[in-house]
């Protein structure tokens, strides 16, 4: 691994690395808690049998005690949410935009537009079939849609929002596929240099924990024992994003009554993609580190074939002018 991928990896020397990670850590954990709320309050999220079945289990009125405990104007919270969707959005396509320009790595035209197409294709088909089958939108299950509508905008203006913030969102997962491709050299350079013998060590290496002991890298106490974050960019977003992905194209599917449309299967739908995401991403990373790892070998031991029979022919010359 060059200086200059080390000045990319390390969270110390990458300034782009860092405020990607803060900005979107810090995005994502506002729209997690308002989505936990809002679900909550009761102004959409689970169904009240869901609910019922919930304090039954649980033995504590989670529903009543929520909504005493909030404040009466606590739903435009989730209102201000949508709006800030798209400031989100695109303050998050920027910083991620700085980080793919540091991959130097040719992209692949052929698996970059076959990842595209899936992501770009999933989306514009939920849409589609959305807009078709529910032109008010009075069917969409999207909670910020429904909070826009439900707090009396404007159709065109919610179509406006929805457009835009899923042109920037769509646009945002493009950029992640293309970052990782961009970077995947880097990526394995830093597991091959770590040299794993087992599939352990390749796990670690490929997770940022090749300098790291076992003990360390499951269950780090200081700073100094966390692995490198820079690996965990791609580790989490390409699953999240192809998983995200795959769910459009269930949505989609439901639409058209090709699938039955039941709340624990969109979850299953969402989960298989993302695990299986994560497998074909370890499965990549190990035959392209092996790969490399194979080529090193040959060339290195072309080279020594080549140095011994520089070598022989060397002292045969030697030997012929001593004659």
């Amino acid at each position: 691994m060059t200086r200059a991928d080390e000045c990319v990896v390390y969270w110390s020397e990458n300034v782009a690395l860092r405020r990607f990670m803060i900005v979107s850590s810090v995005l994502l954990i506002w729209i997690a808690c308002d989505l936990g709320l809002h679900a909550a309050s009761h102004q959409g999220g689970l169904e009240f049998d869901q609910w019922m079945q919930l304090e039954k289990s649980t033995g504590v009125p989670i529903a009543r005690t929520l909504h005493e405990w909030l404040p009466a104007g606590a739903w435009r919270i989730h209102v201000y949410t949508a709006y800030l969707l798209p400031a989100f959005g695109l303050l998050a396509l920027v910083l991620l935009d700085r980080l793919v320009h540091q991959g130097k790595t040719q992209l692949p035209r052929g698996i970059t537009l076959c990842g595209g197409a899936f992501i770009v294709g999933g989306a514009v088909l939920d849409m589609a079939v959305t807009v078709a089958h529910s032109p008010d939108l009075e069917m969409e299950g999207n909670p910020y849609v429904r909070i826009l509508l439900d707090s009396q905008h404007s159709l065109p203006f919610v179509y406006l929002h929805s457009l835009f913030t899923q042109s920037l969102y769509i646009t945002l997962f493009c950029g992640v596929w293309i970052g990782f491709l961009r970077h995947r050299q880097i990526i394995v350079d830093t597991i091959t240099s770590a040299s794993p013998r087992s599939s352990l060590d390749f796990l670690k290496a490929a997770t940022g924990g090749s300098h790291l002991t076992v003990r360390q890298w499951l269950f780090p106490i200081r700073p100094s024992e966390a692995p490198l974050l820079y690996h965990y960019v791609w580790l989490v977003a390409i699953p999240v994003v192809f998983g995200i992905s795959l769910f459009r194209w269930y949505a989609a599917m439901e639409w058209v009554g090709l699938v039955e449309a039941e709340g624990w299967t969109r979850f299953y739908v969402v989960l298989h993609g993302v695990f299986s995401t994560l497998v074909l991403y370890l499965m990549a990373l190990w035959r392209l580190s092996h790969g490399l790892a194979d080529d090193a070998q040959r060339h290195w031991s072309s080279g020594m074939s080549l140095s011994s029979g520089s070598l022989i022919h060397g002292i045969a010359d030697d030997i012929q002018r001593d004659e």
